[in-house]
């Protein structure tokens, strides 16, 4: 797997949008522009610079026949004028000097003084230098006679074209150019990606998003568009479900209450006692749809400190017969729903209170970008095989913890719905310092 991994395009290619859309832009624009330059213009660069050099070499062959005759001063100094005006270089003659060999630049060297030198090694019998200074901009052949040195000087821009430089810096340039134009309409094609990501994350949470208008390309506005339709029908049905359990358990309550008055008035105790337990039962059934119907009323999310939260929690259900220990190296800040999550919170403790024998560990800790509560108590746990059942709604545990205290199985359901809400997970693990159960919660941080 690893090596089909090394051998995937995908592996080295950038995973953000933003990134991914610039280069389908400039990579095909470079690879064009790299194809033209080295298919057609390195082909006409060559031949313009072999041809320069070609004509450059004939003229210093021209001269030096010119030069084979013993000429009089007067008549040197009418070829040197007639040199210059016909070939625009310039000639002298040294007497009794020895050739200076000088380097020339590397570039220079592997362009076009290459074919003058290919030229002139065919057809100079004599030893002969060649070098050319940029600064300058001369081009200069100097050529041992046995009683001198000839020295030919011409312009450096009659032999080496300096245009390639242009058509590099064109490539590169107009590559800038695209992508700074490119550049800002991908990132507005991207930004209204961004905020349906973050409206879906924001509905996921259970957030209102009254704030997101669909923008953007137009099938990026039509999954906008169908988002919102989805969103608001799902919140019809969420609105209309919270409505009929509230009702419900509203119409349930009554009775209970005409029930509870009659039973004051029955003799027989055992019967009045055993129909108030089922009673009380029932109210805590009602209670607990209660419970989950409000699970699903939006709240707005806030800034807050996890730590002081939970700490806070414990303090409200620790009467001070139960040894529940917090741990937390710092203030932990998160964004959440408060009242949701304290409600999540406050279910898993007191379910571990219920089921424990008394002692409770609590650790509250921060890892890149997310936050973990681990609640964990040192009672009989939950066999490993009944854990995913135990997340879901109605589902009682009748065996391994004590059930007498009542409840519909909706404690558990309830938490997993409002970490999820959350973007978080929860997992029910086995306890490492107490034995018991252990429920982990992480949620991001932002």
């Amino acid at each position: 797997m690893k090596w089909k991994k090394f051998f995937e395009i995908r592996t080295y290619f950038p995973k953000g949008i933003m990134a991914r859309t610039l280069i389908l832009i400039i990579l095909p624009l470079l690879l064009s522009q790299i194809l033209t330059s080295y298919i057609f213009y390195k082909r006409h660069w060559k031949n313009i610079s072999n041809q320069s050099a070609t004509v450059f070499a004939a003229n210093v062959l021209t001269i030096m026949d010119l030069k084979e005759d013993d000429k009089t001063p007067e008549e040197f100094s009418d070829l040197q004028k007639m040199i210059k005006k016909n070939y625009s270089m310039n000639v002298d003659f040294l007497e009794g000097e020895k050739i200076t060999t000088r380097r020339n630049s590397k570039r220079l060297d592997l362009l076009s003084l290459r074919y003058i030198r290919k030229f002139l090694n065919n057809n100079i019998k004599y030893p002969y230098t060649i070098s050319a200074s940029e600064d300058t901009n001369v081009l200069e052949v100097k050529i041992q006679y046995p009683d001198g040195v000839l020295v030919i000087n011409s312009s450096l821009k009659s032999v080496f074209s300096k245009t390639i430089y242009i058509f590099f810096f064109w490539i590169i340039g107009s590559i800038i150019i695209f992508s700074i134009i490119a550049i800002p309409f991908a990132k507005n094609q991207i930004d209204s990606i961004k905020k349906l990501t973050h409206a879906l994350e924001s509905a996921g949470r259970g957030e209102e998003i009254s704030d997101y208008n669909p923008t953007g390309p137009i099938q990026i506005k039509e999954a906008g568009k169908a988002f919102l339709k989805t969103y608001n029908r799902m919140q019809r049905y969420l609105k209309s479900r919270t409505n009929m359990l509230s009702g419900i358990s509203h119409d349930l309550k009554t009775p209970l209450t005409r029930m509870k008055l009659e039973l004051e008035f029955c003799d027989d105790k055992n019967l009045q006692f055993a129909l108030l337990n089922d009673i009380e039962d029932m109210e805590k059934m009602i209670n607990s749809y209660l419970d989950y119907a409000k699970g699903n009323i939006p709240e707005n999310s806030q800034k807050t400190n996890i730590t002081n939260l939970i700490k806070n929690i414990v303090r409200k259900l620790n009467k001070g017969n139960y040894d529940i220990k917090v741990n937390a190296k710092a203030n932990i800040f998160a964004v959440i729903r408060p009242s949701a999550f304290e409600r999540a919170i406050a279910n898993i403790i007191t379910n571990a209170i219920r089921y424990s024998k008394k002692k409770i560990i609590i650790d509250i800790k921060q890892h890149g970008n997310k936050v973990s509560v681990l609640i964990e108590d040192n009672g009989n746990g939950i066999p490993k095989n009944r854990r995913d059942d135990m997340l879901k709604p109605f589902t009682r545990l009748e065996n391994s913890r004590n059930t007498s205290t009542g409840g519909v199985g909706l404690g558990l359901s309830i938490v997993q719905e409002i970490i999820h809400q959350h973007g978080g997970e929860i997992f029910l693990l086995d306890g490492q310092k107490l034995g018991g159960l252990l429920v982990k919660i992480e949620i991001p941080l932002k």
